[in-house]
Order: structure tokens, then sequence, then C-alpha cells
């Protein structure tokens, strides 16, 4: 199966592209990758350096469809701004409306807070992108910020129990506003709690809201975000459902995230998932 990649290609740190691209090819997918943009480093520093090329990653989605190549699934990540979305909105109608599905990861912000680089308009144009997907998979502060709520609502959260019915509220808001049967998944909702810590991705589908649940790890890795879609997208190619898909890529970065607590790893280089590819590998056959 070959898939289509669209989205930011990062100078520093495994995210992103180099993300995405290295774990689909090492599980055996064609990858086509183009970047929307070139960013100096991960937005969560605080400050980027970013170069827009949209013209590039038009021009050569032309070149491809006059040489024949084509794709199965079409990811779409970070997005420069409101002239991009219009064209990336075109690219998306397209593949679906010849049956390929659509995936949008929303890069906006993160713990309560709108990355510094991440301009208004930027989470405006996501706000017409996310419309054009099958599935969107944003965090919980970016979901907020997509269904028009203070993205530092989750910060008041008092309990675990008022945090998770803020993601499935913020899910089913955002599937409603969807033209067309949408899966909205909401990774990474953090519920801290001395006994039994645990972090949920929540997934509002047709079959109605599903939670699955792992070991939370208070450490924060780069990439974590991307590796979660990649697995994703992964699985959809293969017919699996929303559901089970998650539940593959939850205990998929589990696992990664524990191996890579005992290495002591900087979080700013990613996880340690190489190790656990066999399995995902054997588990996603279908």
């Amino acid at each position: 199966m070959t898939i289509l990649l669209l989205g930011d290609l990062t100078g520093r740190s495994r995210v992103a592209l180099r993300m995405l691209t290295f774990e689909l090819e090492k599980r055996g997918h064609e990858v086509l990758m183009l970047p929307t943009a070139l960013i100096s480093n991960t937005l969560n520093l605080g400050r980027a350096a970013m170069l827009d090329t949209t013209d590039y990653l038009m021009e050569s989605l032309e070149t491809w469809k006059s040489l024949g190549l084509s794709y199965d699934l079409v990811y779409i990540g970070y997005v420069t701004g409101l002239a991009q979305t219009e064209k990336l909105c075109r690219v998306a109608d397209d593949a679906r409306a010849h049956g390929v599905p659509v995936v949008v990861d929303p890069i906006l912000g993160d713990n309560g807070r709108r990355y510094n680089s991440v301009s208004t308009e930027q989470v405006e144009a996501m706000k017409r992108l996310i419309g054009h997907a099958d599935v969107m998979t944003p965090n919980l502060t970016e979901a907020c910020l997509l269904a028009d709520i203070p993205e530092d609502a989750l910060l008041h959260c008092r309990t675990n129990t008022d945090l998770l019915k803020l993601a499935e509220d913020v899910a089913l808001r955002l599937q409603k506003k969807a033209s067309h049967p949408q899966d909205v998944v909401i990774t990474g909702v953090k519920c801290r709690d001395e006994k039994h810590p645990v972090i949920y991705n929540i997934a509002a589908t047709a079959n109605g809201i599903y939670r699955h649940e792992s070991p939370f790890f208070d450490r924060s890795f780069s990439g974590t975000g991307d590796l979660f879609a990649s697995v994703l997208c992964g699985c959809r190619t293969k017919g699996m459902c929303t559901e089970d898909a998650i539940l593959l890529a939850g205990k998929f970065l589990s696992h990664s995230i524990g191996d890579t607590m005992k290495e002591n790893t900087p979080g700013r280089d990613g996880v340690n998932f190489e190790n656990f590819l066999i399995d995902l590998i054997a588990d996603s056959s279908v």
C-alpha cells in the first residue's frame, strides 16, 4: 500500500515526516512524502524558522499525477495558513472522491497551550481542513482549539472524571461538525492518579465513544503523536477500523515509551520503537 504524507519536515529531532516515513517504510509501506513546510526545530521549543513550500508541494503533486503515481491513503499534518489549506482541501476532496481515505493530524499545541509559533490563522486554517478528513487525531488541547473551546479548559478540570468528560464532549462536538461520517480520535488524555495513572486515547466513531487506556509515564517525548498517527494510517490501509487501530497504536506507544524510559533517553530524541515493530506488524496483519 502507498501512503501520501503531507506535513512539516523538521531539521532537528525525529518527528513529523521524518518519523512517519521511517516507521511506515519499516512496516513495508511505500511512502510518497512532500513537505508543507521546512521547519528548523520542533514547535514546542518556542521559536522556529519556517519556509512555506506550498508551490513545490502542488507542482510535485501535479508531476506525480502526470506520471501515473497513485496512493491508498492521504495523511496531512502541519499547515502554514489559509492559502495553503485551500489547496490541501482540494487535494483531500479529490482523494476522497476516488475512495482514498484522508487522515488529518492537527499540529497546533499541547498541555493546554497553543504553540507560540502557531498563529491564529493556522488554527482557522486547520478548522477548515478537518472538515475534509475521514479521521482526525488531535490531542485534547488541539481538539479544544478546533471546537472553539478555550485551549486551557483542560487545566481547569478538577478530577480525571471531568477531564474525560471534556475529551468525550469535544470529540462528539467535532464529529457533529462534519458533513460526512468522520472518526475523531483525541490522543494522549493524561489522567494523573497516584494509585493508577493512565493515559487515554478516545475515539468518537459511528459506533459511539471508545476509550483505550495505557500506563501513563510522566515524561514527554518528541514525536509520540506522529508515531500514533503513523500506526493508525498503516492500520487503516489494511482495512482495520479506527477502534482497533488506536488499540494497536496505544499498545505500541506504551511499549516504546516504557523501553525508552529504561534507557534514560532525552525527551527531544523521541522514543525507541524499533524493537516493537515486529509485534506491531504481526498484530496489524488482517
